[in-house]
């Protein structure tokens, strides 16, 4: 049966509620992270509430004809009833509204049937690992990787596009504003040829996004993103499509371990799939 609920979009107030879920459930996202979903897409972030009080939520980001859906959380106590089905549907007609035919997420193994049941189909595996830094250093060249300067992170944009399907300035920005010493670029020639971002979340750092044409420069942009990160014992994580086949020779040679795997789903057109192979690291599995 499913439970009377109303829906409605989030309010500020509603971050530290959706803060608070994420934590009971260990995913790791801090408040600012809450935040900027919100902050990009306020229209599209949803409260499911009981006459108790907020029982679930979700999160959307539409970037043109795609659209992205996460941060998806039903109380445990409320599991079972629909609500989560509920808000997946008000997720995908807000997403359509706003001009998106194909519509992606990252699921947890225990919400795939669910997902397939509301019309999503299987992509690929999406892969999660962790590591701690070592203390490989390397020189970074004026020709070669860069740090990012705010002024580059236009120019990144058509490389981008290409390797995640759709632009997506806008995230793109943020993330550099709110962690620019963790941002590099790997030039070839004139043109960027990748780019790194990471950031702090709660217990670690995550290393995204990360996308690159090149499998050797891609462990540079890495071995100069992990050498401004201080603290040498905390863990680094980072999520990539199974089909960059690369990256199982790249963490195994700085000694990440795998953690599990989300399914990658679509629903709608499967297109805007950019290309997977030279995607290195997740912005996030809430905005892809």
């Amino acid at each position: 049966m499913v439970e009377s609920i109303a829906v409605r979009t989030w309010k500020e107030d509603d971050i530290e509620y959706v803060s608070k879920s994420i934590a009971r459930e260990q995913w790791g996202h801090t408040r600012r992270d809450v935040e900027r979903c919100w902050r990009w897409e306020p229209d599209g972030c949803f409260i499911a509430e009981s006459e108790s009080g907020p029982v679930g939520h979700v999160s959307t980001i539409c970037y043109g004809r795609l659209g992205w859906i996460g941060l998806l959380i039903v109380h445990p106590e409320k599991r079972g009833k629909g609500i989560g089905t509920t808000l997946i549907r008000r997720a995908i007609r807000y997403l359509k509204l706003e001009g998106a035919e194909t519509i992606r997420l990252e699921a947890e193994e225990t919400a795939v049937s669910l997902y397939r049941s509301l019309g999503f189909n299987d992509e690929f595996d999406s892969l999660r690992f962790a590591g701690r830094k070592n203390r490989s250093r390397i020189e970074l060249s004026a020709k070669e990787i860069i740090r990012m300067q705010s002024e580059d992170v236009e120019r990144l944009l058509a490389l981008d596009s290409k390797y995640f399907g759709s632009p997506r300035l806008r995230v793109l920005k943020k993330l550099f504003e709110d962690a620019p010493s963790h941002c590099f670029v790997a030039n070839h020639g004139q043109e960027p040829a990748g780019y790194i971002m990471a950031r702090k979340i709660r217990d670690a750092f995550w290393v995204g996004p990360w996308v690159c044409e090149d499998s050797s420069l891609s462990r540079k942009l890495l071995e100069a993103c992990i050498s401004t990160i201080e603290d040498e014992n905390i863990e680094l994580r980072l999520g990539f499509p199974s089909a960059n086949e690369s990256m199982s020779t790249l963490t195994r040679m700085k000694g990440f371990e795998f953690k599990g795997k989300n399914v990658r789903m679509v629903f709608g057109i499967s297109s805007h799939q950019g290309v997977p192979q030279g995607v290195y690291g997740l912005a996030g599995p809430e905005k892809g």
